[in-house]
């Protein structure tokens, strides 16, 4: 068994990837090495991160399980309420430490979430993934290559509960060293937040004017994507809009600006908490802190609770919990106050947030339910998340873009009184203009030749569900099977969770020097203005497919990539599908594509027809809806 491959995206800093790059080759020949000692009669299972072993050197008869395979297999309801359960160990009986009730919140309430992500990144996909092998493979003996992951060190805990020998096989230092800086900068990751926020430059913050009046919040650049449209429609019927954003760096105050610029008041969360009251609060938790964190060493119910099943996870999981009572729930204490500040100020009718997970949206969502202020979670994603942590808990009423997130939500438990469907303002804001229009909006953006085809690359960010050798390979296969199809252009729409600079560089490395890279445009408008959209997979495959926008899907061979979770669009042939690596099929099904108006019309009727369920039209009484439904909630 194998360490796993980075859950959360590659490294930025060169050096650190030259490290990591000699990390991998060197580990890559332990595997073959501890391979290679092992009896010739024994039936051997490999578990594996793709990117760690060398598939030539595998000895004959070896069972080969990757990591990212076994993960899309799993169920994810069970581990979503383990991973909630395990979080909520990490603090006392709720009402038991008056510090941390503040203004009618519970402030644990503001973490549940987005630590509850975290562990399935970094814990729970491994403990189901190897769990599962272990049950299917029913092991005499586990082999760990070296023992330092946490991957690894799951294993052992799941062994020795059913009392399997397990022996580490080698001594690769950097494992060693890998897992102590990756314990640092997730400690280290908090340390910056919490500085960022004290260190924050105040700025005057808008005051309450004219009703109705409602506060959007905005904690990812992408919730601008919901927000921004939302708002200029509020703004076009006078409604009176304020949004209030979470963080600050160059990219979220180049949106803010943009919106400030078109008339709608904004602010930033610290604009409302004076520096010199955050650092006050932040020295009024740390008594409390020392006193969470005398609890998980002292209180065996914590010991208890931290578990799965018989397998105590209670030592893997400590420094998760020490991170979250020593740091987290500060940062959480800073967002609740200067969310009680900003509704003070403001005394909106209403509160929308675009996600449910951050500590801002949750702070400002449980704030206003305590002064009995409507809140509406507008869910801007056609399905819900695979890793089904959102609990969904914060707002009174949800509005959808579409029939299928509803009835999945409805599956989840969700009153059906609580779902309104109103459609995609994104996508229907692209739909208003002409097609040729925006094409040629498109292309004078971004100085593109007239008269050549256009094509949207849709990147995939890397992470155990997909490794860096593959994302490698997807780019290799475009770009080859592009340089065929002649002249051309290319835009790739990078991920938000992507470093667009690394990117940049990798897709220089990877061949591509005339390609086109943006975070931030509109993906909608990409797609209405595209001749085909390439991707491995992901829920803008249904955005491009309501443009009416063919999509083509290149995907590792043998992998399936839905799992039950993401749209079923390949085993549904809403699009067309071709192995990575292949650049003569690709090339094959692009020129089809740009070159066959009947086959591309054929593709584009079935992707139409699966969109369908997934996004439903706008029409027009967006601002009407919303409103009808904070008038619902107060009556």
């Amino acid at each position: 068994m194998t360490e796993t491959s980075r859950s959360l995206g590659e490294f930025r800093r060169p050096w650190v990837r030259a490290l990591y790059g000699a990390h991998v080759r060197r580990y890559r020949r332990a595997v073959a090495t501890t391979l290679a000692r092992l009896p010739s009669a024994d039936e051997v299972t490999l578990l594996a991160g793709r990117e760690l072993l060398d598939r030539t050197t595998l000895p004959a008869g070896v069972s080969l399980r990757l990591y990212d395979q076994e993960s899309f297999k799993v169920e994810a309801k069970p581990w979503a309420d383990l991973g909630a359960r395990l979080v909520t160990a990490w603090w006392p009986r709720r009402g038991t430490e008056s510090a941390l009730l503040v203004g009618g919140v519970w402030v644990p309430d503001l973490l549940p979430v987005a630590k509850g992500i975290l562990l399935r990144l970094e814990v729970l996909e491994f403990v189901a993934a190897i769990e599962r092998v272990m049950d299917d493979v029913k092991p005499h003996r586990v082999a760990l290559v070296t023992g330092a992951s946490i991957a690894e060190r799951i294993a052992r805990y799941l062994a020795e509960d059913r009392a399997i020998p397990v022996t580490a096989a080698a001594w690769v230092p950097s494992s060693f060293a890998l897992a102590a800086l990756w314990r640092t900068l997730r400690a280290r990751e908090d340390r910056l937040a919490l500085r960022q926020l004290l260190r924050h430059s105040r700025r005057p913050a808008p005051v309450r004017q004219g009703r109705p009046r409602i506060v959007f919040t905005a904690c990812h650049t992408r919730h601008f994507e919901v927000v921004e449209p939302l708002t200029a429609s509020l703004r076009h019927d006078g409604v009176n809009a304020t949004v209030l954003a979470a963080s600050v760096d160059d990219t979220m105050d180049a949106r803010v600006a943009r919106v400030a610029a078109d008339g709608v008041p904004c602010a930033y969360f610290m604009d409302y908490l004076p520096r010199a009251e955050a650092r006050r609060l932040v020295s009024e938790m740390r008594p409390l802190c020392r006193r969470l964190l005398h609890r998980l060493d002292a209180d065996p119910e914590y010991d208890a609770l931290a578990r799965h099943g018989s397998v105590r996870l209670g030592r893997i999981l400590r420094r998760f919990a020490r991170n979250a009572v020593g740091q987290s729930v500060v940062i959480a204490r800073l967002y609740l106050e200067a969310a009680a500040r900003a509704l003070d100020a403001l005394r909106p009718d209403a509160v929308v947030i675009a996600s449910d997970r951050r500590y801002a949206e949750r702070a400002l969502a449980l704030a206003a339910r305590a002064r009995g202020i409507p809140v509406v979670l507008f869910w801007g994603a056609s399905l819900l998340s695979r890793d089904r942590t959102n609990t969904f808990d914060v707002a009174d009423r949800l509005l959808l873009i579409g029939d299928h997130v509803r009835a999945a939500l409805v599956e989840q438990g969700l009153e059906p009184s609580r779902l309104t469907v109103v459609g995609d303002p994104r996508s229907n804001a692209a739909c208003l203009v002409e097609r040729e229009r925006l094409r040629a909006q498109v292309f004078a953006d971004f100085g593109l030749a007239p008269g050549r085809p256009l094509l949207v690359l849709v990147s995939k960010y890397v992470s155990v569900l997909f490794s860096s050798e593959e994302k490698e390979g997807f780019y290799r296969t475009v770009a080859r099977a592009v340089e065929r199809l002649g002249r051309s252009h290319v835009i790739v729409k990078v991920h938000p969770n992507e470093h667009l600079a690394l990117l940049r560089d990798q897709v220089r490395a990877w061949g591509w020097r005339d390609a086109v890279l943006t975070q931030s445009y509109d993906i909608h408008r990409l797609f209405r203005a595209a001749d085909v959209a390439v991707m491995v997979t992901s829920m803008a495959g249904v955005e491009a497919m309501a443009m009416e926008c063919p999509v083509v899907a290149v995907q590792t061979r043998g992998k399936d990539f839905e799992g039950g979770y993401m749209p079923p669009y390949v085993s549904a042939g809403a699009v067309d599908r071709v192995d990575t690596g292949d650049v003569e099929a690709l090339a094959a099904t692009l020129s089809r594509l740009l070159g066959d108006a009947r086959a591309r019309e054929a593709l584009v009727a079935r992707g139409r027809t699966f969109a369908a369920q997934y996004l439903h039209p706008v029409d027009g009484r967006l601002t009407e809806r919303l409103l009808e439904v904070v008038a619902e909630i107060r009556a």
